[in-house]
């Protein structure tokens, strides 16, 4: 496909897709002719990723960057790139938070630290028996994605980088839901 039916496809302008090609967020296409270039099917697929990562994950496009090159590197493991991703969501530490929460006067939160780690254990462990469940429906299992080809690998580490930046989204989105019911039951009014 053209670039102008690649931009109808994704929702995405023609310039901006030049400038994810330009950043190294996108690959460019195979030159068919002079002045003439051809996408293909996974460059929506990326176009999709990019979009992804700023628009849900609110990242800006320098992180969205890291972020893709962790998923291309092909000496990085799956744990890595999921590093990047965990990194490029937040950089504080539990230190950090509880600190800032004691330095504005409320030294309570620490309170909540062994509830939120407990359900953070958990929550953990769904996503990693998430992440090593048969990706799409015609990937094979992680063993043989472990084993296999790039291509195959790329398909984990990117798994790898949507359930974090994409988890972390939905996490938050439940977490709002969450707290206006319980506030309306509590404290009662609307939210």
């Amino acid at each position: 496909m053209r670039i102008n039916e690649l931009a109808e496809r994704s929702g995405v302008s023609a310039a901006t897709i030049k400038y994810y090609i330009r950043e190294g967020l996108l690959p460019g296409g195979d030159r068919t002719g002079y002045n003439q270039v051809a996408y293909a099917v996974p460059h929506l697929h990326r176009i999709s990723l990019i979009r992804a990562l700023l628009d849900l994950g609110r990242l800006p496009i320098a992180t969205v960057k890291q972020v893709i090159e962790a998923v291309e590197d092909p000496q990085r493991s799956t744990h890595s790139t999921l590093g990047v991703a965990q990194r490029a969501v937040s950089g504080l530490s539990v230190d950090e938070v509880l600190s800032v929460a004691t330095s504005l006067g409320h030294t309570d939160l620490a309170d909540l630290a062994d509830a939120y780690r407990t359900t953070a254990e958990h929550l953990a462990a769904l996503e990693i028996a998430w992440l090593v469940r048969t990706t799409p429906p015609t990937a094979p299992r992680v063993g043989d994605l472990l084993a296999g080809d790039r291509g195959d690998r790329d398909a984990l580490a990117e798994r790898a980088v949507v359930g974090t930046v994409l988890g972390d989204a939905l996490l938050t989105a439940l977490r709002r839901e969450a707290q206006k019911a319980a506030s309306a039951a509590h404290l009662g009014g609307k939210a």
